[in-house]
């Protein structure tokens, strides 16, 4: 059954994967850059307070970090926190093929359960390292496509069963309490794409409900409630609730997968579907005089399209932060006239470091009512494959044309050590946290440093002191 699956792979997890320290710098960064930067995290953060338990005593009950405050929380409410503001920027990594953002919830959750637990920095590692595996495996097994055609948010729902991997594994808890634990996220998995339709900050909650429900459902687990059996793919199952085209042959690959290798790291703070388009645009760029475009042609996988382009009429004007990182014309209008969309450009035109957001500067709109967003047949023939770009831009009289079938910061294309440094800065900047000693701490957990302590060291160089 595939229940058996996921906890035996979870009882034989490691985290000596070779990629996992970027991806948990890239975590803590983001994390760290949400708190600071998303225009949504004072009212997150405070909500928290609000339906939070009371705090920990520091003598006698588990406790865990909000970053970058260094708050004590529960570790239930130290996983929603971390997990909302990893996401908030949409600038965490994302596994492709499960269409899926593995780092917010199932970092959150270990990072949150390891604390709790006192455990070390090695049962944390192998957390990550199963909840990357446990998150994108479901991820293709529900098909991603359909199920966003559903209305889902694949990071909230099947994030929420890599959250139970990472929280469970951190915890050692045995077979029968893992088991028990997937059957209970079974009746937790939930996140409605709703958020599009006018930018709400659920979008930015759901990660971090899914490490909350992880570190619920290992708790009610190890204290022997009982879950259901076969919560993936029985009868009333994940599968069967969730999809009209799962794709169960996924969990074949469980073993033999590192799904960390296998997610890229983001460059831009917005829907992943764009950044194929956004390298197009920037090769463009220094060729086009923005005042002189006539016509930008985007095209991308229908699943993007419908995230990203559709309606065009109000993807054309958005008005939210949300509204921006899912419109295509909003950073095709942003390429054309900065030459990028990184975290500095594109948080500027949103108004999250100084000045009023600028989408409704009128050189913007007019790029924007010029762009128009499809796919076409050879796009979507290698997606999920590829997700690729044609873009295509007429201006003065010339027509400019690039294709990138492979976006920047995908395993196959990854980030520069210079680009990887630039994010980490860049996010950190205002926050009172040291890039280097950051780094560096990361860094102790996997290159022979990590002993006695590492993880509150590193607890320690996130939070400002």
């Amino acid at each position: 059954m595939v229940t058996d699956r996921l906890v035996a792979h979870c009882e034989a997890a490691a985290g000596d994967r070779p990629a996992i320290s970027e991806h948990v710098l890239d975590w803590f960064a983001v994390t760290i850059g949400g708190a600071a930067h998303a225009d949504s995290s004072p009212a997150v953060l405070d909500g928290i307070d609000r339906i939070a338990g009371p705090t920990p005593d520091p003598e006698t009950d588990a406790a865990a970090t909000v970053l970058p405050s260094g708050e004590r929380r529960t570790p239930a409410d130290a996983a929603l926190a971390n997990g909302a503001l990893a996401h908030s920027l949409d600038f965490d990594d994302t596994h492709l093929p499960s269409s899926l953002h593995p780092g917010a919830p199932t970092i959150a959750a270990a990072l949150a359960a390891a604390e709790g637990a006192g455990a070390s920095a090695d049962r944390f590692l192998a957390g990550v390292a199963a909840g990357y595996d446990v998150a994108c495996t479901v991820g293709e097994a529900i098909g991603p496509d359909s199920h966003y055609d559903r209305g889902f948010h694949v990071t909230a729902t099947c994030g929420t069963f890599g959250a139970v991997a990472a929280a469970g594994v951190v915890r050692d808890l045995d077979a029968d309490a893992l088991r028990d634990a997937f059957g209970i996220a079974g009746s937790q998995a939930a996140g409605s794409l709703q958020f599009l339709s006018n930018g709400a900050w659920n979008k930015r909650l759901h990660p971090g409900l899914a490490a909350r429900r992880g570190i619920e459902a290992t708790d009610l687990a190890a204290a022997g409630v009982v879950g259901a059996a076969d919560p993936l793919d029985g009868e009333y199952g994940f599968l069967a609730g969730y999809s009209d085209d799962p794709n169960p042959a996924a969990f074949d690959r469980l073993d033999e997968r590192d799904a960390v290798a296998e997610t890229g790291r983001k460059p831009y703070p917005c829907c992943r579907y764009l950044h194929p388009a956004i390298d197009a645009l920037r090769e463009i760029a220094p060729a086009v005089d923005p005042a002189a475009v006539d016509s930008v042609r985007i095209a991308i996988p229908s699943a993007g399209v419908r995230l990203t382009g559709d309606p065009i009429e109000s993807k054309r004007r958005p008005e939210s932060f949300v509204d921006c990182q899912f419109s295509a014309p909003f950073v095709a209008a942003l390429v054309l006239t900065e030459g990028s969309a990184g975290a500095e450009p594109f948080l500027r035109a949103v108004g999250r470091l100084d000045g009023s957001p600028r989408w409704d500067d009128p050189a913007l709109r007019r790029l924007m009512d010029a762009t128009s967003v499809t796919t076409d047949e050879e796009i979507e023939g290698r997606f999920p494959d590829e997700w690729g770009a044609e873009v295509r831009v007429t201006a003065g009289g010339e027509t400019h044309e690039r294709s990138v079938r492979v976006p920047l910061g995908e395993p196959a294309k990854p980030m520069s050590d210079a680009e990887s440094r630039a994010k980490v800065t860049g996010l950190l900047a205002d926050t009172e946290i040291d890039p280097e000693r950051l780094t560096d701490a990361v860094a102790s957990l996997t290159d022979g440093r990590a002993g006695e302590g590492s993880l509150a060291s590193l607890v320690d160089a996130a939070t400002v002191s």
